[in-house]
């Protein structure tokens, strides 16, 4: 029987994106983590997604609510209709505000159908609407780097941010961080929200997934070394790219070779001409390391994560992050990694080989140099399974972790 307290009725919302590949992969991670806690609570777990419906993973006990891509307001349709215009795509500025004043439901809107399936609490919630809502609201700020790094916004999308940051400040019920840094970051940008704060660090999808017994299907694929470097982010210019390219420079001067492979989306939503993708490029070119240096782009989440199991490290270089997904995944994986030296890598990866700062890929060459020679392809079987074992013990602890802050929403 469960308790009066809980809650009865879950909603987790897809934050899927075509620019942001780790959001789907939090968006699925929460909702498997919540589905292994919930069976044994009698709480319903709803998912709420825009994306496109498929039959899903028949092993979690969650509804699927496909939210529609745009909804019609009254006569709408008709009137597209006798002007000639085309089927609508996406909802019109100021229609979900029309919406809440003339109380219209909204298949296109997460917190409209949440309430319309009397769900109790919805997260994690990006942004939140400006007005009452029947759910509970628990917000995620996976992390702030635009009040750090503002050279890499536009003004409008800085106002933006701060803007949202703020609305979640206000209406959320409680703001999930992802790691104690994010939340000290958070606190100093909006100190009212400090009492509204929760740190959540999230495991690897992997602890909830099955490995492939085929660990070496993507280096056969792409016809990769044997052995090799990789870094696995999107191609944002915070994400420094060009520091590993410049530190296999240097160690290809002093005599050693690190073949480097990267994946990721080779596009940033904020840089419309890709004038950092064409910066690396250039700059492997300029160094002489076309054929050293392998960018493969977005390759599936398959692909992607036998290339980790078989990489001999894997450098996470960013300038700024709340959690590093793939960090995450190396550690899962038992797979050496090197990172920049920013707080939350330190927080996140303890045990990584070596932290280089961000603007000093001498450093990261020393790095590579020191371990390199010592460092073996993967997979690892045995140091594999007992990481991805202790992974499996942090996913239990976060769902029961998760459980509660929803329980706390709607206490």
């Amino acid at each position: 029987m469960v308790h009066k307290s809980l809650p009865r009725r879950i909603g987790v919302v897809d934050q899927s994106s075509a620019g942001w590949t780790a959001a789907g992969i939090y968006s699925r991670m929460m909702l498997k983590s919540l589905a292994s806690i919930c069976d044994q609570t009698g709480i319903e777990l709803y998912f709420l997604s825009s994306g496109a419906p498929d039959t899903g993973d028949k092993s979690i006990n969650a509804e699927r609510i496909q939210l529609a891509s745009a909804d019609y307001l009254p006569g709408e349709r008709q009137i597209r209709r006798s002007l000639g215009m085309s089927d609508k795509s996406r909802s019109l500025k100021g229609e979900a505000r029309l919406r809440n004043l003339l109380h219209l439901a909204d298949n296109s809107d997460a917190f409209s159908v949440a309430q319309k399936n009397k769900i109790d609490v919805l997260l994690p919630l990006l942004d939140v609407p400006p007005w009452e809502v029947a759910p509970k609201l628990i917000g995620w700020i996976p992390d702030l780097q635009h009040v750090y790094l503002p050279e890499f916004f536009a003004e409008a999308e800085l106002q933006k941010r701060d803007v949202t940051i703020q609305r979640l400040t206000e209406r959320a019920t409680l703001i999930m961080l992802s790691s104690h840094a994010a939340r000290k970051d958070f606190v100093s940008f909006a100190p009212q929200g400090e009492k509204k704060a929760r740190v959540l660090s999230f495991p690897s999808l992997l602890a909830f997934e099955s490995l492939s017994e085929n660990p070496q299907s993507g280096r056969a694929k792409f016809n990769l070394p044997e052995k090799f470097a990789m870094v696995a982010n999107q191609f944002w210019a915070h994400k420094n790219h060009e520091a590993v390219v410049s530190a296999a420079a240097q160690l290809r001067d002093r005599g050693i070779t690190v073949p480097i492979v990267m994946t990721g989306l080779p596009v940033d939503h904020r840089d419309h001409s890709n004038s950092n993708f064409s910066s690396l490029l250039q700059a492997i070119a300029s160094a002489g390391l076309n054929s050293q240096v392998t960018i493969l782009g977005q390759v599936s989440y398959a692909d992607l994560i036998n290339l980790m199991r078989t990489a001999a490290v894997i450098i996470q270089p960013s300038r700024f992050e709340g959690w590093s997904t793939i960090v995450q995944d190396a550690k899962a994986l038992g797979r050496s990694i090197i990172c920049s030296d920013i707080a939350v890598h330190r927080e996140q990866a303890p045990a990584a080989l070596g932290f280089f700062p961000c603007e000093e890929p001498d450093m990261l060459a020393d790095l590579l140099a020191e371990h390199w020679g010592n460092l073996e392809p993967g997979p690892e079987l045995e140091t594999e399974a007992k990481a991805l074992s202790a992974e499996i013990k942090v996913a239990r602890r976060h769902a029961e972790a998760l459980l509660g802050i929803c329980r706390e929403a709607c206490a």
